[in-house]
């Protein structure tokens, strides 16, 4: 009775154990695939994005989309050269960050009135 009471432990233990195997390769194997980096974008080409994305809707010249880019890549690079104060002063970054916005923003509206 002994060796039979024995066994049947042995074998709940172990069906546990390759219970709680199975149970992480199926986690393992539902995880979502690791992100792949893709290259950052060019302040052009980020430049680019935001054009689209404001003229959309709109009715602007071929002219007026040619200066609203310049604008926008001018944006683009003022932002991407404050990357390194975000780091060390995130308040700051955000002021200067708001700033060059409220900037482009003006430009464009002069634009929109010529």
């Amino acid at each position: 009775m002994r060796k039979l009471l024995f066994s049947l432990c042995v074998m709940l233990f172990g069906l546990g154990a390759y219970a709680q195997e199975d149970v992480a390769a199926a986690a393992e194997a539902q995880q979502a695939p690791a992100k792949v980096q893709k290259a950052p974008d060019t302040p052009e080409q980020e430049a680019q994005k935001l054009v689209d994305m404001l003229t959309q809707g709109t009715s602007y010249t071929a002219e007026q989309k040619e200066k609203i880019h310049t604008i926008a890549v001018a944006a683009v690079k003022k932002r991407k050269a404050l990357a390194s104060l975000k780091a060390t002063d995130p308040s700051a970054y955000a002021k200067k960050e708001m700033d060059i916005f409220i900037e482009m923003s003006n430009s464009i509206k002069e634009i929109e009135n010529q």
